[in-house]
């Protein structure tokens, strides 16, 4: 017997309520890297007419007049992308006794 809840998808939230602090290091002369506890959130890097700000997946989030703007504005980013997302549900497992398209020994 299927039961119907098993058929509908279900919303699984991939953030948490409250998401931990970035914590931002100099990779080189220019170029500040972003993490939330130990994973890429972000980085932020000199280009000609301000910094550059992308996100964790290289989304480009604007060229921002100062260093500190670009940061605000990769965390604002983390903030704001935590959406929900829709999942499929698993499909029902069904048993098979012995292998597919085979008969009970060789013919």
């Amino acid at each position: 017997m299927t039961s119907v809840t098993a058929c509908l998808p279900r919303k699984v939230s991939v953030s948490s309520l409250h998401p931990s602090p970035l914590s931002w290091r100099q990779a080189d002369l220019d170029v500040f890297v972003a993490t939330a506890g130990s994973d890429y959130a972000g980085f932020v890097g000199a280009a000609t007419s301000g910094y550059e700000a992308q996100g964790p997946l290289g989304e480009n989030l604007g060229i921002h007049t100062s260093v500190r703007a670009a940061q605000a504005a990769v965390d604002g980013h983390r903030v704001r992308g935590t959406t929900s997302v829709l999942r499929r549900p698993r499909p029902l497992r069904v048993r098979r006794s012995g292998a597919h398209g085979r008969l009970c020994g060789p013919t």
